[in-house]
């Protein structure tokens, strides 16, 4: 008899750890080595996040915003990374005004992530909210004029493993003089990586 009662407790007993296990209470709560941290925001939030600097930038409401990489929707996950290209809707002949990019770094790489289009210009380094920014300016080129000439600008900043790029297009006059667009693009930069970073 005493048998029957020791083998219905490691019966039930048995049972019982069956159970939870199966119930996954014992799941580990640290991620494992080989997992990216990706981000839950949506591409929609990325475009958001600097669309008032565009706005500024165009003088106009009316954008045309297109999601960056892979023909992703708007509604979809940034994950580890994508972007948003920005255009004046009002079918001038010069649309573009440029796009920005958030994308996960791990061992020193992004992933996914678009070749810089000011990797070889000059470059200056400026502090945002204590965030470093990398400010590169496309050289004016020969007869251009620094009041008109449009040129490339690329903000970069990496802040706890994602990276993020701002690029637009200004004057001279307007990046070294007034320096107004790259204050106002290098804050915008960091604040959309501290908000949708994963």
């Amino acid at each position: 008899m005493a048998g029957d009662m020791n083998l219905r407790k490691l019966l039930a007993i048995s049972v019982l750890v069956v159970m939870l296990s199966a119930c996954d209470l014992f799941s580990r709560t640290k991620p494992e080595r080989y997992e990216i941290p990706t981000s839950s925001h949506t591409i929609q939030d990325l475009c958001d996040s600097t669309k008032q600097f565009f706005v500024t930038r165009a003088g106009t409401e009316n954008l045309k915003i297109s999601p960056g990489a892979g023909g992703k929707a708007l509604t979809d996950e940034i994950g580890g990374g994508n972007g948003c290209a920005y255009e004046k809707a009002d079918g001038s002949a010069w649309p573009y005004l440029g796009y920005v990019s958030l994308f996960r770094v791990t061992s020193g790489n992004t992933l996914s992530t678009p070749p810089a289009t000011a990797e070889n210009y000059p470059a200056k380094v400026r502090t945002v909210d204590g965030a470093t920014v990398k400010v590169a300016t496309e050289p004016l080129p020969k007869g251009g004029d620094h009041a008109t000439t449009l040129l490339d600008v690329d903000l970069t900043a990496t802040i706890d493993g994602w990276k993020g790029e701002l690029h637009f297009r200004a004057t001279e006059d307007q990046t070294t003089r007034d320096d107004k667009p790259t204050r106002e693009g290098a804050q915008a930069l960091v604040h959309m990586i501290r908000t949708l970073k994963g």
